[in-house]
C-alpha cells in the first residue's frame, strides 16, 4: 500500500507535463492572445505615439417625441362692471368720492372729478338725446297729455272739473253720506263746510253728533244724535266720513280733515271699486288732454309682446286685439326675444308700428 502511492502521484505529474505544449500557456503568451491587449501586441509603437485615442462609438438616440407644450392659461378676466358702464359709475364713483375725503391729494381729489365729470358729460348727452327721442311721439311726448302752456292747462283742469260734479251726481243717486263729528271739535267745524258742498250737488248727507252737540259753521238738514251707530261702525277719531250705498253698506272714507279735492277723489275711487261707475268714467276725470284716448304702456306692453311680428301695427289700439293675441304661437314669440329674454331695440320699437315713430313719408292708398 505505501508502495503504490508514490507511483500514484509520479504517473500524474508525468500526465500533466506531457499536455503543456497542446493546450497550456504561459502567462505573457496569454495577455498577448488576447485582442484587446494592443499595448502587448504592438509594443514597437510605445506609448500610442503619433495616435489619436480611438473614438468611442456612439449609438443613435432613440427619437423622442417633442414635449407637449401646455397652452398657457388666459388672463383672468376682471371682476365686476365694465369701466366706465352705468354700474360701473354708480359704484366706483362713491368710492373715487370716499377716498378723496379721506386722504384729500391732489391726485385722489382730481381722479373723482374726472370721474364726476364722466357721468355729467354721459347725462348731458343721453338727456340731449331724450329730447330728440320724445319730440312728437305719441306714446313718449308727455305734452300729448299734459300741456306744457298755461292757457291750455287751465283748459284742462277746468274739463276734468266738470266731468267730476257731472260723475259724482251719478254718484249721489246711488249712495248717500254719514258724516259723524263732535261739537267742540276745531277740525269738524273745518270739515263740515266742504261736506255741505256735496250736499249741495245732490248727495244725501246724514250729520251725526256724537256729542249731541251743533256745528256752528254748517247746519244740515238732516242731524242726528249718535245712537251707537259710531260704535259701530268704528269711530275712533273726528271728523269720520262714510260712504253707504243704497243697500245699507258702509264704506270708510277717512277718520280725518280731507281737502274738497281729495274728498271727490276718495268719493270715485269708492265707488269705482264698487262698481256704481267704470274705469272709463273715473279715466275723464283725470287732468290730462283726452284722458281716455291715451295709450297705457303698463297694460298694452306685455300683451304685445305676444303679438305676432307680421303685423303688429295692426294690433295696437284695437279692441279685439286680445283675441288675436291668444291665437299666438310660441315661435312667433320667441322671434322677438333672445336667450336672455331681452328684445332688441328696433324690435321693441316695431311692436307699437306707426305710433311709436315720429318721421316717415306719407303714402297714397294705392301704395299701402
Amino acid at each position: 500500500m505505501i508502495n503504490v502511492l508514490p507511483k500514484t502521484l509520479i504517473s500524474l505529474w508525468i500526465c500533466v507535463c506531457s499536455c503543456q505544449p497542446a493546450f497550456g500557456l504561459t502567462a505573457s503568451e496569454h495577455i498577448r492572445s488576447q485582442p484587446t491587449n494592443t499595448f502587448y501586441n504592438n509594443g514597437a509603437e510605445g506609448w500610442y505615439w503619433y495616435h489619436d485615442p480611438a473614438q468611442e462609438r456612439q449609438l443613435p438616440e432613440e427619437p423622442r417625441d417633442p414635449p407637449h407644450e401646455k397652452p398657457l392659461p388666459a388672463p383672468p378676466k376682471p371682476s365686476g362692471s365694465e369701466p366706465f358702464s352705468l354700474k360701473w359709475i354708480q359704484e366706483m364713483l362713491p368710492k373715487y368720492q370716499e377716498l378723496a375725503w379721506n386722504q384729500p391729494t391732489h391726485e385722489n381729489v382730481q381722479a373723482y372729478f374726472l370721474v364726476q365729470r364722466f357721468a355729467m358729460d354721459r347725462a348731458n348727452k343721453f338727456s340731449d338725446v331724450a329730447q330728440q327721442v320724445v319730440v312728437g311721439n305719441a306714446l313718449l311726448d308727455e305734452t300729448m297729455r299734459r300741456p306744457l302752456a298755461t292757457f291750455a292747462n287751465m283748459q284742462v283742469d277746468r274739463t276734468a272739473a266738470q266731468n267730476t260734479d257731472e260723475l259724482l251726481k251719478k254718484v249721489a243717486k246711488k249712495a248717500g253720506l254719514f258724516f259723524f263729528f263732535k261739537s267742540d271739535c276745531r277740525y269738524c267745524e273745518a270739515q263740515a263746510p266742504l261736506i255741505g258742498h256735496l250736499e249741495d250737488m245732490g248727495f244725501n248727507v246724514l250729520a251725526v253728533s256724537i256729542d249731541g252737540g251743533s256745528l256752528q259753521t254748517r247746519q244740515f238738514r238732516d242731524t242726528r244724535v249718535d245712537s251707537g251707530q259710531a260704535e259701530a261702525l268704528g269711530v275712533s277719531a273726528t271728523p269720520a266720513l262714510f260712504l253707504m250705498n243704497d243697500e245699507g253698506t258702509f264704506t270708510a272714507l277717512g277718520q280725518t280733515v280731507l281737502s274738497f279735492s281729495e274728498l271727490r277723489r276718495r268719493i270715485l275711487l269708492v265707488a269705482t271699486r264698487e262698481g256704481w261707475i267704470d274705469e272709463k268714467d273715473l279715466k275723464g276725470t283725470q287732468p290730462l288732454l283726452n284722458p281716455n284716448n291715451q295709450f297705457d304702456l303698463s297694460e298694452e306692453l306685455p300683451k304685445l309682446l305676444h303679438a305676432s311680428t307680421n303685423s303688429p301695427v295692426s294690433l295696437v289700439g284695437r279692441d279685439d286685439h286680445a283675441e288675436v293675441i291668444n291665437q299666438l304661437s310660441q315661435p312667433q314669440v320667441s322671434q322677438l326675444v333672445d336667450e336672455n329674454n331681452f328684445i332688441a331695440p328696433n324690435k321693441l320699437i316695431d311692436l307699437f308700428g306707426k305710433r311709436a315713430k315720429t318721421s316717415g313719408q306719407a303714402k297714397g292708398d294705392d301704395e299701402q
